[in-house]
């Protein structure tokens, strides 16, 4: 199928030499392929989302999308069997690696597709460094306000963010056959939330704060395919705005 967007991998060094001299967009996937997502989806969903939203995006945009970060800082998961996590700084050092080497081949833009939480804090205090120091424009997406969380009457749950409706609808949408659909859970870590203050939580595995037996923080029982393609579409048509931004986005 022809696309406009290409996947840096797929290419052979002399193939790839033109395109990153054309001042092109450079498309970063992160997410995680190693990381709990309750009893009913898989360790990888994160780098499956990622991986689909930048082949989406691919089909829109002419982008040169690099392979996918597959580990990140990813603290939260970490008492639950299978679950990654990197400390900040060796998270941080990756991604900013990654950028400068492809930058020395001449691109200058670059859009940090980020499937996690956790993980943009520290992505964008790369993106200003590299802003600052190399004088790069570097995007980095925010997956709970990229569009589809914005279809706030699509969902039921009273409170979620991780392998719950939203989460599950996607993955229903856009690979049915991984999810488990009979172990879907709904459990949701009483947590506070208040305007202006930041408490980092956890997912604890025995009783205490934080407290989930699943992984799971939201209602999965509710989540169903056509939720999921309303997301899917969402995230997408964000994406492409995001990228065209990036695109023509003047520099110094």
């Amino acid at each position: 199928m022809n696309r406009p967007g290409v996947f840096l991998e797929q290419l052979t060094w002399d193939e790839a030499e033109p395109l990153l001299r054309g001042d092109p967009l450079i498309v970063l996937p992160v997410g995680a392929a190693a990381k709990e997502h309750g009893p009913h989806l898989p360790l990888g969903t994160d780098r499956l989302v990622a991986e689909h939203l930048a082949a989406r995006l691919a089909e829109r945009v002419a982008v040169i999308v690099l392979p996918t970060v597959a580990y990140g800082y990813y603290p939260a998961f970490t008492e639950f069997p299978g679950s990654t996590h990197l400390s900040p700084d060796t998270f941080g050092a990756l991604v900013r690696e990654i950028v400068l080497s492809i930058g020395r081949h001449g691109p200058r833009r670059f859009l940090v597709l980020n499937t996690g939480i956790s993980t943009t804090p520290v992505l964008e205090v790369v993106a200003r460094e590299l802003h600052r120091a190399h004088h790069l424009l570097v995007g980095v997406t925010r997956i709970e306000d990229l569009g589809a969380r914005q279809l706030a009457s699509l969902l039921s749950q009273p409170a979620g963010s991780h392998a719950d409706e939203y989460e599950t609808s996607l993955v229903l949408a856009i690979a049915p056959q991984v999810v488990r659909r009979s172990k879907a859970a709904r459990e949701i870590p009483a947590r506070p939330r208040l305007r202006g203050l930041i408490v980092p939580s956890a997912f604890r595995r025995e009783p205490g704060p934080d407290h989930s037996a699943t992984g799971v923080y939201g209602d999965a029982t509710l989540a169903t395919p056509e939720k999921g393609a309303q997301i899917d579409e969402a995230l997408v048509g964000a994406l492409v705005e995001a990228a065209e931004y990036l695109r023509t986005a003047p520099m110094d």
